[in-house]
């Protein structure tokens, strides 16, 4: 029997992944060819805005789950694919990807917790694997201050104790041996932290206001 790592253990993990972040050798750069191969990636999904916000717009058009989790998720991804939009028609793209990639990042942690409600599919993952996750997502979680300090907006901030509370969650899942929900509610964290970094980029390329 795997034996259940305890909440303290996986702050320790962070912090030997922290310390090991810290102390290994610096890696060299890209070449230009994997450089390339970054940048034409960003381009491509530049280049696809239209259809991104099309499909994300066809997901919020079908039926919902009556979740009023889920449902609040996909409320704030409909604020930030409208609010995409309409930085696209400014000409600002890369505000506008960053902008969609929030939303679509809250649309990715709704289906997490939608899977909570689905018959039990594949078997989840060992339980050393979801507690590894868990520790990355811990560390994610702490960054979500710093995002917000970033964009510069408060009606962000839910999303910031979303994030707390799904971690929360997962860890008391893991507690319980509840590997399922525990990987889950981990993945929805790390989603809404990803919607965080997005807005975060987005707001960095934002003209500021003349003081």
């Amino acid at each position: 029997m795997l034996r259940r790592i305890p909440y303290l253990t996986i702050v320790m993990i962070t912090g030997l992944m922290i310390g090991w972040i810290a102390t290994a050798p610096a890696q060299p750069g890209p070449d230009k060819k994997g450089d390339k191969k970054g940048k034409g990636k960003k381009g491509d999904d530049i280049e696809r805005f239209e259809d991104r916000l099309q499909r994300l717009r066809w997901q919020f058009a079908q039926p919902q789950s009556p979740d009023p989790e889920r449902q609040a998720l996909l409320w704030h991804s409909g604020i930030y694919a409208n609010k995409a939009d309409q930085i696209w028609r400014t000409a600002q793209p890369y505000i506008a990807d960053r902008t969609l990639a929030a939303a679509e990042a809250l649309v990715h942690a709704s289906d997490h917790l939608e899977h909570l409600k689905e018959s039990p599919g594949p078997p989840p993952p060992p339980a050393e694997a979801v507690a590894r996750h868990l520790a990355q997502v811990y560390f994610r979680t702490r960054q979500a201050d710093y995002f917000l300090q970033e964009i510069r907006d408060n009606s962000a901030s839910p999303l910031v104790s979303l994030a707390r509370q799904y971690y929360q969650r997962a860890v008391q899942s893991y507690d319980r041996s509840d590997f399922r929900s525990a990987d889950e509610y981990g993945k929805t964290a790390e989603e809404l932290v990803k919607a965080l970094e997005s807005l975060a980029q987005a707001a960095t390329l934002a003209p500021q206001p003349r003081r």
